[in-house]
């Protein structure tokens, strides 16, 4: 029973969300399904351990984004993602920390982070965008699927006007 509740949330979910966006209903639920498959497949693994990777979807096409430990982690995970039925693409958006994080720079991290989204969000950067806002020592990591080249150059501009900000990788999908 509650698996048909969880399905017909999903369904009503991803039908009035179609319309707001440039897929149909069926490439929402298709997506939600191998989002799922992918999530399903990184969460056993040592390099997923479940903290912090954004796994989005659109079109067939999985974006992974977040901080992991190594290049080889950021591999791996972009490699069992690519392993998944329904995935046509994989965008791997991982990237290794440099350096540790002291519990200050966790709580800056934190701070940055929030204002960015902050900054993002304030802007009319019209419909149909995700911006997904990661930070680790001051470097934050945009990642997500928008529109259009202005809207992914925007985000950027936007999370680097923001104090203490050390750097950005502009790692934003620009969707067909």
């Amino acid at each position: 029973m509650k698996s048909y509740r969880l399905l017909t949330a999903l369904l009503f979910l991803s039908l009035s969300t179609s319309l707001l966006a440039d897929k149909t209903a069926g490439q929402h639920v298709d997506d939600s399904m191998v989002q799922a498959k992918v999530k399903t497949a990184l969460m056993g693994d040592d390099f997923f351990g479940g903290a912090g990777i954004n796994i989005e979807m659109h079109k067939g096409i999985v974006q992974l984004g977040g901080w992991v430990d190594s290049e080889e982690a950021a591999a791996a995970a972009g490699d069992k993602a690519a392993a998944v039925e329904g995935v046509k693409k994989v965008d791997n958006q991982l990237h290794a920390k440099q350096g540790e994080a002291t519990m200050g720079q966790s709580v800056d991290d934190g701070v940055i982070t929030t204002r960015v989204k902050s900054a993002i969000g304030g802007e009319d950067l019209g419909t149909g965008f995700n911006v997904n806002v990661d930070t680790y020592n001051g470097i934050v990591l945009l990642t997500g699927f928008v529109g259009s080249k202005e809207v992914k150059e925007k985000a950027g501009q936007l999370a680097e006007g923001v104090e203490n900000v050390e750097g950005v990788i502009n790692g934003v999908y620009v969707s067909d």
